[in-house]
């Protein structure tokens, strides 16, 4: 089996962190391989705003929480409510928010979904942990929050596809059963 398949194979969501720091040179491969990722008609719409420190994430962490206890926006209210919640799923040093340009994107979503599975393998090629996070696209759009990822940097043409917390990985977690025969073959 080709390394590709292998890593296709073995690359699992990691939620268990270590304290070392996700180098500059690693985000640099990561994105370079996310260049890649294909996109309806080749419109490389997406955008990446990396949030790097626990300081930082738990900053986003407190306008993730009051984003989601206003009117229209109920989906993660209750798991938002309680103190323990975060979005930085056992402290990852690094928490990505992707987005893609509603406007140039012919296919926003399948676009973005791409490139969160390229920046997964890229990360589980480099060793390190990666998990996807989907939470923060339903408030993509409230005001508020809308306002502070623009102070972020992250675009206010683009919708958040979804996230992924990244970071050194204690250890990879076992490959479950897999469910067989999600396919069929016609003609």
């Amino acid at each position: 089996m080709s390394e590709i398949l292998t890593a296709l194979k073995e690359r699992r969501s990691v939620r268990v962190f270590t304290d070392e720091p996700v180098s500059p040179e690693d985000l640099k491969t990561i994105f370079e391989i996310a260049s890649y990722a294909p996109t309806a008609r080749n419109s490389q719409a997406w955008w990446a705003t990396v949030v790097q420190g626990l300081d930082n994430i738990a900053k986003l962490n407190e306008e993730v929480k009051k984003a989601n206890q206003k009117p229209g926006y109920e989906r993660y209210r209750e798991l938002t409510k309680t103190a323990s919640y975060s979005i930085n799923f056992h402290r990852a040093p690094v928490f990505i928010i992707v987005g893609v340009d509603r406007e140039k994107s012919f296919c926003p979503s399948e676009d973005g979904a791409l490139v969160i599975g390229y920046i997964l393998l890229a990360a589980h090629d480099l060793g390190l942990g990666a998990c996807w996070i989907n939470q923060l696209g339903v408030i993509s759009d409230e005001p508020d929050f809308r306002a502070y990822l623009t102070q972020l940097g992250f675009p206010p043409s683009h919708k958040i596809i979804g996230c992924v917390a990244l970071g050194r990985r204690q250890s990879l977690p076992k490959v479950p059963d897999r469910v067989k025969d999600h396919f069929n073959v016609v003609g």
